[in-house]
């Protein structure tokens, strides 16, 4: 019995549109996973990004801190505490937790943990700290080092602080007592709550003993909580210096994007975490509504048949082609926009998009305050260099400059600048005076060690002027940018003024400049 052709036609467009049909189906779901995939990989990186900047933001703080326990000590240590004494070291103590924000006291404690003299401005005699942690270390570890305690209510004014202390020593070598700064829980808890991390996500700030210091969200038994038996500290934690991993909670049940990272000159680490359900919930309904987009342009196929599958093919076709165009003019537009910014010679940022930075910056600056600095960087008689060695080798030289700049800078939020000619700058965010001035020793050593001759000049080496200015304050505080460029550039003058090759700060309120470090 002979078979129509045409059923069999039938038969094979019907069997074409149901593979069609599942191939659609796999691909679909095989898009779906590869996005939330994604999403994941993304939120992991997001975390961990936001775990080093807040790493690094501790790891400034407390080296603020200690820097004024290093003082104290040498103001207090082996020098007898008469009337006036006293008065002198109580203002001094005063007047270091003025400056530094973060600060919420600063205490001494003889070896028997009588209050010897303290930042408050009555001195307490009816408390005695000798049951505190620091103490007992203190008094049984002889070396130098700086100890960081659990979260403490504060015997004088019951506040949750951090401790950090460093031991007093007679002149025999004997246990003298303690000087103890505390920190406040606030100062951490308004910087946390600048990141986003949903409802559900959380921020801790830990010790490598897996005790819990703070959280955001601060719960009933966070305080000064163990960790010691988590799977996140034993597993992670513990074993790694910086890491990713998604957990579920064993206490809320929530599953939870961790980033965490070990703080770089302390025993102490940061965790921050986010739902996984948060993170994807945008995936999520992006997929339901693919899903069921999918589903009705199979019924379209379905109910359709052999007629509908030349025209699904040419949409189908016109799609990736309209996808394929839209991702090359924004590829194009990506790297169009990117060399907008860019300085074509060293790579640096050029000067108008640092225009822009240093405008947004003030902004900024206005509505949350903090602290920033500026550094104009010249390299010393480079017209001379460019007529000893031609032009061609003077553009090598600015480019490996550039380079020992960018390097220099570390942190992920500062931004190099070609200024203009042989000047750049540096802008950095959330960094004081003290920071500023190491950055610019740094960048001092990286040009003086790459040893480029420089035959017109008494050092015979390349070398730059940097000017230095900062400032820091709270929110509601305004500055024009050109004021701050002036401010830098009036210290990269006195750098010059003093002999070139060496780095002047000033204050941008007026102040006479200090030499910072000359090469």
């Amino acid at each position: 019995m002979e078979v129509c052709p045409i059923k069999v036609a039938s038969r094979a467009a019907k069997g074409f549109v149901a593979a069609v049909c599942i191939i659609i189906v796999l691909l679909e779901a095989w898009t779906i996973w590869h996005e939330r995939t994604a999403e994941m990989e993304e939120s992991s990186r997001a975390t961990a990004n936001m775990a080093l900047a807040l790493a690094q933001h501790a790891d400034q703080a407390l080296d603020e801190v200690d820097i004024v326990l290093k003082s104290v000590i040498e103001q207090a240590q082996g020098k007898p505490l008469g009337a006036a004494s006293k008065e002198r070291l109580h203002n001094f103590l005063v007047r270091n937790v003025g400056e530094v924000p973060q600060l919420a006291g600063l205490f001494i404690y003889d070896e028997k943990g009588k209050w010897l003299a303290s930042s408050q401005q009555v001195l307490e005699t009816r408390f005695n700290n000798s049951d505190r942690d620091y103490f007992q270390y203190h008094r049984t570890h002889r070396q130098d080092a700086v100890f960081i305690g659990k979260p403490i209510r504060s015997k004088s004014t019951g506040h949750w602080v951090l401790t950090m202390s460093r031991r007093l020593n007679k002149p025999d070598g004997a246990f003298a007592g303690v000087v103890l700064a505390t920190l406040d829980i606030q100062f951490f808890e308004r910087f946390y709550h600048k990141f986003d991390i949903g409802q559900k996500g959380a921020i801790l700030f830990g010790s490598n003993d897996a005790t819990v210091l703070y959280r955001r969200p601060l719960l009933a038994d966070s305080m000064g909580k163990s960790l010691a038996q988590s799977p996140l500290f034993r597993q992670h934690i513990s074993t790694a210096d910086a890491g990713q991993v998604t957990i579920r909670s064993n206490q809320d049940g929530v599953s939870r994007v961790h980033g965490f990272k070990h703080l770089g000159n302390y025993p102490l680490f940061v965790i921050v975490a986010v739902s996984e359900d948060e993170v994807l919930q945008s995936w999520l309904h992006h997929a339901i509504v693919r899903a069921v987009g999918v589903a009705l342009l199979l019924l379209a196929i379905g109910y359709g048949g052999n007629k509908m599958v030349a025209q699904v093919s040419l949409r189908e076709r016109a799609q990736a082609d309209a996808v394929r165009a839209q991702a090359e003019l924004e590829t194009m537009f990506e790297l169009l926009q990117k060399q907008s910014r860019r300085d074509g010679l060293t790579g640096a940022v050029n000067r108008r998009h640092f225009d822009e930075l240093l405008e947004a910056e003030a902004a900024r600056f206005a509505r949350v305050g903090g602290a920033f600095s500026l550094l104009m960087i010249d390299v010393d008689h480079f017209k001379q260099y460019n007529d000893h060695y031609g032009h061609v080798v003077g553009d090598v030289c600015l480019r490996n400059i550039a380079a020992a700049i960018s390097n220099a800078a570390q942190r992920e939020i500062d931004t190099v600048a070609r200024y203009g000619g042989e000047e750049f700058s540096v802008l950095l965010p959330e960094c004081g005076s003290a920071g500023a001035l190491v950055v610019a020793e740094r960048i001092g050593a990286a040009v003086k060690a790459l040893g480029i001759p420089h035959a017109a000049t008494t050092k015979g080496l390349v070398s730059v002027s940097i000017g230095v200015t900062s400032i820091a304050s709270a929110d509601g505080f305004s500055w024009q940018p050109r004021e701050l460029v002036e401010s830098a550039d009036k210290a990269l003058y006195e750098a010059k003024e003093a002999g070139r090759g060496r780095a002047v700060f000033r204050e941008f309120i007026a102040r006479k400049p200090t030499l910072a470090w000359s090469a």
